[in-house]
């Protein structure tokens, strides 16, 4: 298959203003300030961590899938804070489609500044040109507008909607799935 899906070592992406990097539990307390913010799961069905031992477990499980090669997932270090200020993954890989699904978030604090577009140019970049995907989607909520317009800059598509039932909460989500084809990027 073509598609690369080993993430040892861990692929390293340095931008202007950002590190992105593997999130490891130095970066727990960053962590836990971001996961336990309701900000960051406002179009979200997830809920938020009680405490730094929830926190240590989803880094242990992104880790994990990290090593299962089913994710990569970087922590956002801002440069001139040393804070990780967010996270963005490829996952959903699908070795035989060539296609994967992005995530991501940043505290509501550093938002509206450019940095979750330079983090999702350079994983778009990484996915298409070492992952050699062919495909890259992402799924958002409808009423997300920062976020389909950094996808719209990004030259994502809107494809389809779907209903997503919560299992958090009680409310339904209405996601707008976004795609990216390798020949559309350039």
């Amino acid at each position: 298959m073509a598609s690369l899906t080993n993430f040892t070592p861990f692929p390293i992406i340095e931008t202007k203003h950002l590190l992105l990097r593997r999130i490891t539990h130095g970066d727990t307390n960053d962590m836990f300030e971001m996961r336990r913010n309701p900000g960051m799961y406002e179009y979200l069905n997830t809920k938020v961590d009680q405490n730094t031992e929830e926190t240590k477990a989803y880094i242990d499980k992104m880790n994990q899938g990290i090593d299962e090669d089913k994710w990569v997932i970087w922590a956002i270090e801002h440069k001139q804070s040393n804070k990780v200020i967010g996270t963005i993954c490829i996952w959903n890989i699908n070795k035989d489609e060539e296609c994967g699904e992005l995530g991501y978030g940043i505290i509501p604090n550093y938002q509206g500044q450019g940095l979750m577009k330079e983090s999702l140019v350079n994983v778009i970049e990484y996915g298409f040109e070492v992952m050699k995907l062919k495909v890259l989607e992402a799924y958002t909520e409808e009423r997300n507008d920062k976020s389909i317009k950094l996808l719209e800059s990004c030259k994502f598509v809107e494809v389809t909607k779907v209903e997503e039932a919560g299992d958090m909460n009680n409310h339904v989500l209405r996601m707008v799935v976004f795609r990216l084809l390798v020949q559309q990027q350039a």
